[in-house]
């Protein structure tokens, strides 16, 4: 079949390209009969029925070429002074029809440019004449190229032949008349040949469209088309045709072409008329793909243009009854298809009426409604796994993630949307779950009530807790919940889920610290029962919200305090709060010991340090201790690797330091921990450089007046400032860390020399002279002893401490006091 194509196209090629040669010829010696007598059999190819419409279409534009050559010529002709009329007379003696009509449109349209008659006279005699190919495909194309020729030679508003010539309207009767016998010739494409062919056909015909949308593309550039006439002449009549051709594929393009080619203030305008359109196509019409196109148009017109829907044009129930109509006469139609349908109304709602939360929520309602006339709720709780089944399910996933990038938290308002979620099985649900938290976190969206947190929990519930352990809540039993999750837990689209729930207690904002508090009492509620494998991802920021919320809840009692005095706020009266920063606190401190006994020890012993600093700068010492003396056990029965153990210590000490508001004997026994602690180090070289790091916690640097930036009255400012300082232990832990270098590295000696130096100039009393330049005088034999053990790096490291003492010497306010370090 492909060969024999190639074999006729190519049989036709040859004949047009002999005859254009020969046309060609004729016009250059200005033989206009020979011309004419070439150019009658190079279009007499276009008579053929053995092409298919792919090849006829390449036939046609070749021949359409050489066409334009002598159309050229004869307006020469016609710049010289030729009568066109007399020409127009001769080609009608042509006798094959087919040569005929497209010379009388070549040489017609140099007629209408001569302005020997009228362009509207022209025009008519020429439609009129092209009935005679009645053909299906040989009558589009000869249709397809009067449209070409009279594309610009109209008698439109500014055009040249405009009055005489005719007006707008005789240009629109013209191509409304071309577009109604070119769309009839297409459609009777479709009941030619044998039934077996059918889809060929279709196919077939899908080419060729364009050959009718061309006239309505045509209609569209009218400069004399306004609404009124759009309305009035044009918009009617098409949809006459459209309804009366009763083809499917003809009915769906040309609804389409109605969309695309006319401008947005029409369509505004004839809205009704063209969904009433809607509702009688026929059945086998895919109307939502015609609804959708025309909601996107208009949606991006008011984008484009940033304005809002007119108050006159009542677009959204226009189209609302456009589909109710459609769903309630269609009885056929699948519950997916009108799924389709209410989701691209809420898009249209969303895009065009961003305020009218009812529009949506209309929407869902109605989705809701439809899904509960079917058995679709019953199929999927008894498991199916029908192909229709799954594409409903997304279809209904679909419908419930529109609405979240514009409205986000306020879903939360809308019954049916829970509703509908409710029919989704749970890895769909986990879908839209998900979706939603990226919607919330994107718009920052704050949680400022408590039912609100209970709505947003129950709505992601396939995020916090697996699908078995979700029917049983009420469990507290987290061990069983972990194996449940163990499976999954690993998997990076778990890890992405849970850190958007981990998000969730950093969305938690209120005015009032207690209504802060209970929703974080309920978001702990909710990640407890998510089992141990979702703790260790959502309890740390919990915690951390609670943390900054005890900072919150002990500024509110200070304003308390000062309001009691007659101090007058800044911000208005204060109430006192319901739950107090010790109530706090207590959460804290049940919330990370939950998380270190479910498996998560060295997150829950850095939040413990956290915490302490926390309540030491409330001023609540004992408080304070019982954090850090949490992490202490933490990290004796649960720490064990000894990387983990040195960066626990760091983390120690460093707390330490940081609290001021310690009684100095819970002070003593922390500290005195951690020296043993450190000592214990399996590594000499670790051992020795901590338990050097422990002596700044018995000599720590001198502590401010003010540790902190609150400003603290009433009973917290009763609490005295730690005062504590024992340069005999400091020294002792120098020692110890020295006796180890001596043995572990004699590269940590350059560090103790440091430290050393470090309480030498913070005036240590009982580091003298005599211990610094000891050190120097055993750094000095032990690196020139065996100069293979000391790296580049500590060499370095020597000079430069070595070059600051220099610096110290000769600095006027120093120089007396590091005189004495000589080497």
């Amino acid at each position: 079949m492909e060969e024999e194509q190639v074999k006729y196209l190519e049989e036709a090629f040859k004949v047009v390209k002999n005859q254009s040669f020969h046309m060609k010829r004729a016009m250059d010696t200005d033989n206009l009969k020979l011309a004419l007598d070439h150019a009658t059999e190079m279009l007499r190819e276009l008579r053929t029925g053995l092409l298919t419409p792919k090849n006829y279409y390449e036939l046609y534009m070749k021949i359409m070429d050489e066409l334009r050559e002598f159309e050229e010529y004869l307006q020469t002709l016609q710049r010289s002074g030729r009568s066109m009329v007399e020409i127009y007379e001769r080609v009608q003696c042509c006798a094959a029809i087919v040569p005929r009509l497209y010379l009388l449109c070549c040489v017609g349209g140099v007629y209408i440019t001569s302005k020997e008659a009228p362009a509207k006279d022209i025009l008519k005699d020429l439609i009129e004449m092209i009935k005679g190919v009645q053909h299906p495909m040989r009558g589009l194309f000869l249709r397809h190229y009067l449209t070409q020729v009279s594309k610009n030679r109209l008698p439109d508003v500014g055009s040249p032949y405009e009055g005489i010539g005719g007006n707008v309207h005789d240009a629109i009767s013209f191509l409304l008349q071309n577009f109604t016998e070119a769309n009839r010739l297409w459609v009777r494409l479709q009941h030619q040949g044998a039934a077996k062919d059918r889809k060929r056909r279709e196919k077939e015909r899908m080419d060729l469209r364009i050959l009718v949308g061309t006239n309505l593309v045509r209609l569209s550039q009218l400069e004399g088309l306004d609404l009124a006439e759009y309305k009035n002449s044009i918009l009617p009549k098409v949809v006459e045709e459209i309804l009366a051709c009763k083809d499917t594929i003809a009915q769906s393009y040309l609804m389409e072409c109605i969309i695309q080619v006319f401008p947005d203030d029409f369509h505004l305008g004839t809205l009704e008329v063209f969904l009433q359109t809607c509702t009688s196509l026929k059945e086998k019409v895919n109307v939502r793909t015609i609804l959708e196109l025309m909601m996107d148009r208009l949606a991006n017109h008011f984008a484009a243009t940033g304005q809002n829907m007119p108050a006159e044009i009542p677009a959204f129930k226009l189209f609302n009854d456009c589909i109710t109509t459609l769903i309630e006469e269609r009885t056929n139609m699948s519950l997916v298809e009108t799924l389709r349908l209410q989701t691209a109304l809420t898009n249209f709602a969303l895009k065009c009426y961003p305020g009218k939360m009812d529009y949506v929520n209309h929407c869902l309602t109605a989705a809701s409604a439809l899904i509960a006339k079917t058995d679709f709720a019953t199929a999927s709780a008894a498991g199916g796994d029908d192909a229709r089944q799954d594409e409903t399910t997304q279809q209904i996933e679909t419908l419930l993630s529109s609405p979240l990038s514009s409205l986000s938290l306020r879903v939360l308002d809308m019954p049916s949307y829970s509703k509908l979620m409710s029919y989704l099985p749970w890895s769909n649900w986990k879908q839209v779950a998900s979706a939603l938290l990226r919607s919330v976190i994107s718009l920052n969206s704050p949680l400022s009530e408590v039912t609100q947190v209970e709505q947003l929990f129950a709505m992601i519930t396939p995020l916090v807790r697996d699908q078995n352990a979700a029917s049983s809540s009420s469990s507290n039993n987290d061990e069983d919940n972990a194996k449940v999750a163990s499976s999954a837990s690993d998997s990076p689209a778990f890890k992405e889920e849970q850190h958007l729930v981990a998000r969730i207690p950093h969305l938690l904002r209120a005015d009032d610290t207690d209504t802060v508090l209970e929703m974080l009492i309920v978001t702990r509620t909710q990640f407890t029962s998510g089992g141990s494998q979702r703790i260790g991802y959502t309890y740390p920021p919990l915690m951390f919200a609670a943390l900054s919320l005890a900072k919150r809840v002990f500024q509110r009692e200070q304003q308390v305090v000062l309001q009691a005095e007659g101090q007058e706020l800044p911000n208005g009266p204060v109430t006192p709060p319901r739950f107090s920063t010790k109530k706090v606190f207590h959460i804290l401190m049940d919330g990370l010991n939950h998380l270190a006994t479910t498996g998560h020890p060295e997150p829950a012993m850095r939040l413990f340090l956290q915490a302490a600093q926390a309540a030491d700068q409330s001023r609540f010492s004992a408080i304070a201790y019982e954090f850090v003396k949490e992490a202490l056990l933490l990290y004796e029965c649960e720490v064990t690797d000894s990387r983990q153990q040195v960066v626990a210590l760091h983390a120690f000490v460093g707390t330490l330091l940081n609290m001021h508001y310690l009684t100095v004997e819970d002070y003593e026994a922390l500290i005195t921990k951690i020296a043993q602690y450190s000592n214990k180090l399996l590594k000499k070289a670790d051992q020795s450089k901590l338990v050097a790091l422990s002596s700044l916690l018995f000599f720590p640097p001198a502590r401010p007046s003010a540790a902190n930036t609150l400003e603290v009255v009433g009973a917290p400012a009763q609490v005295p400032l730690l005062a504590y300082s024992d340069p005999d232990r400091s020294l002792e832990c120098m020692q110890r860390a020295l006796k180890v270098a001596r043995n572990a590295n004699p590269n940590l000696f350059v560090e103790m020399l440091d430290r050393y130096l470090y309480y030498f100039e913070i005036d240590n009393p009982v580091i003298q002279v005599q211990y610094i330049v000891g050190l120097i005088s055993l750094i000095n034999e032990t690196f020139a002893a065996d100069r293979s053990v000391v790296l580049p790096a500590t060499e370095a490291h020597y000079r430069n401490t070595l070059s600051y003492i220099r610096g110290r010497q000769q600095q006027p306010e120093f120089a007396e006091k590091f005189a004495p370090i000589q080497w």
